[in-house]
């Protein structure tokens, strides 16, 4: 028996890809740098200074919350407005979250001076602090998470109590999963409320918490839809074209209200003249403005582009692409100088950054190889045959 079990164990590990492997070298140099910073702390490992307490950590954090909103943006749709034909996306979206929400927690570690305190929020509560609500938001949420993917685990190890037991809480869960959500999407455009002197006016406004909740309902939905197109390749599974194509609809939407939302503010805040006057900041608001937002709203509003995999990624892509500099912009590249301080990321705060997102990599492959991740999609045939068949039809 030990000897079957190591042949199956060896074939196994055979039958992974090699860039898998590839990827787990680098994950595994990451956490070992991780584990040094944890060792010697932040002076040796890290760039940050007094002018730049927050660098490269903090912007990551800011973008890979808002891309996990996809499991509260599809959860809300499927079981609170009952759209269940897009129910197949439920469990590759909410293992996404989860992921992003695990690598969050992490890197929040890292950036802490006193890391062995982390706990500390939990016990000595400042209530006056959007950190504080931030950091229980996301703890809760998270925990929310775990609950809403143990079917997962529990169909695979066959626990069929477990998991009549946590369907029937399904409903609940999600509810306070879209509400503590939405208060911690918001609550970390609060932090920049009180940085009026620091971060430049095309970013800084009373709105900004709306503003990253809005955005973070387009980062969900351009990453169901990306997801779903890279799994087609990757995993030979995937949502078939058309349920694709519907979470496509929606982002015209949600970008044009949110474009229209960002401009208009300018204007009433009379600082729309900064568009053209700010330099390499007018450069970068305009970057985010066009590439994740004006350009994707062109391609998601054309019914061909919905039901072409390659064009979805391609929109959904430059979606995240503006959102990830939206949130860079506001934590790092829209700060006013501050003399005698300059920052760029050490070395070992990229090889951490990179490691933890290695991590995320590696097991959702795994969960997606081993587990019933994708049960509810279609097998690469069949969705190629969806495809085709949904670009016969008539055009809109």
């Amino acid at each position: 028996m030990p000897q079957k079990i190591a042949r199956t164990f060896i074939g196994e590990l055979k039958s992974l890809p090699l860039w898998l492997y590839a990827v787990m070298g680098l994950t595994a140099f990451g956490l070992g740098i991780a584990v040094y910073r944890l060792v010697v702390g932040l002076g040796t490992t890290t760039n940050l200074n007094h002018g730049y307490p927050w660098g490269l950590w903090i912007g990551f954090d800011l973008f890979v919350v808002a891309f996990s909103g996809g499991a509260f943006t599809l959860a809300t749709l499927v079981y609170v407005f009952q759209m269940h034909e897009f129910h197949a996306a439920t469990r590759p979206t909410v293992l996404t979250g989860l992921l992003g929400y695990v690598s969050v927690l992490i890197i929040l570690v890292m950036d802490l001076g006193r890391w062995d305190r982390f706990y500390h929020f939990m016990i000595f509560p400042n209530i006056n602090s959007a950190l504080f609500e931030v950091s229980w938001c996301i703890l809760l949420y998270t925990t929310v998470l775990i609950s809403e993917f143990s079917p997962v685990f529990f169909q695979r190890l066959g626990w069929q109590r477990m998991l009549a037991g946590i369907k029937k809480i399904t409903v609940p869960l999600v509810i306070i999963g879209t509400t503590l959500s939405t208060l911690h999407q918001s609550s970390l455009g609060s932090l920049f409320i009180v940085m009026s002197e620091r971060l430049h006016p095309l970013w800084y406004t009373p709105l900004i918490p709306f503003f990253f909740f809005v955005s973070s309902i387009a980062a969900g939905l351009a990453m169901i839809v990306g997801g779903a197109s890279v799994s087609f390749w990757v995993f030979k599974r995937s949502l078939p074209q058309k349920v694709v194509g519907s979470f496509g609809w929606f982002l015209p939407w949600v970008l044009g209200f949110y474009g229209i939302m960002k401009l208009g503010e300018l204007v009433i805040a009379e600082e729309f003249g900064l568009l053209f006057t700010s330099g390499i900041y007018s450069v970068l608001f305009w970057t985010e403005l066009v590439i994740g937002c004006g350009i994707p709203i062109i391609l998601f509003m054309s019914k061909a582009v919905r039901h072409n995999r390659v064009w979805t990624l391609i929109g959904a892509v430059l979606v995240l692409f503006g959102i990830f500099l939206n949130r860079f912009d506001a934590a790092w590249f829209a700060l006013k100088p501050v003399a005698g301080f300059a920052y760029f990321p050490h070395w070992m705060e990229i090889a951490i950054q990179f490691g933890v997102l290695s991590a995320m990599v590696v097991i959702y492959t795994l969960i997606g190889r081993y587990f019933p991740l994708f049960e509810d999609t279609l097998a690469n045939g069949h969705a190629a045959e969806a495809a085709t068949r949904i670009s016969l039809s008539p055009a809109e």
